[in-house]
């Protein structure tokens, strides 16, 4: 039996890696590995999928701050927490199963993926009567994210873009 590494539990726990950088991009590094300034970075982990890792993500998300558009950090937050919070409520994933979070940021867009241990479900669009409660997360993601999608293998996994228009 192999075992498998604990999953990341917290943001700050996050392996942050930067893409190849072209010559113009190399002094742009900080000392800490990020870029201050417009290059390309990638944050993959694992999220418990529990009550924290909506909270977990849009952390994530922060960290990127820097490698892409104010903007588009802020509205990729707000999707990554519904998107997140999908998948901890609706999944059907099991108990003790992992979210995963892949999110990457350069000067002009930003790309998130969602990918959880559940079943995965046929996304409807929102209808008139669902105007109270929940319901909202993946019509958000209609209206403000440039692309998005589901891809159902190996993992139901949800993706979307955000681009400077």
């Amino acid at each position: 039996m192999t075992s498998q590494p604990a999953p990341i539990a917290r943001a700050s726990d996050a392996t942050v890696v930067p893409l190849p950088l072209t010559d113009r991009d190399a002094g742009a590094l900080a000392p800490e590995g990020l870029s201050r300034g417009p290059r390309a970075a990638t944050i993959r982990l694992q999220l418990n999928c529990g009550p924290a890792a909506a909270a977990e993500a849009r952390a994530a998300i922060s960290m990127l701050e820097g490698c892409a558009p104010y903007e588009l950090l802020d509205d990729a937050r707000l999707l990554v927490s519904e998107l997140v919070t999908n998948a901890v409520r609706h999944s059907g994933a099991p108990p003790g199963s992992t979210v995963e979070l892949e999110v990457s940021a350069h000067r002009d867009r930003v790309r998130v993926e969602v990918a959880d241990e559940g079943n995965g479900f046929v996304p409807r669009p929102r209808t008139a009567d669902q105007s109270k409660g929940s319901g909202w997360g993946l019509h958000l993601v209609e209206r403000l994210a440039d692309r998005w999608g589901v891809d159902r293998r190996p993992r139901p996994r949800v993706w979307f873009e955000l681009q400077l228009t």
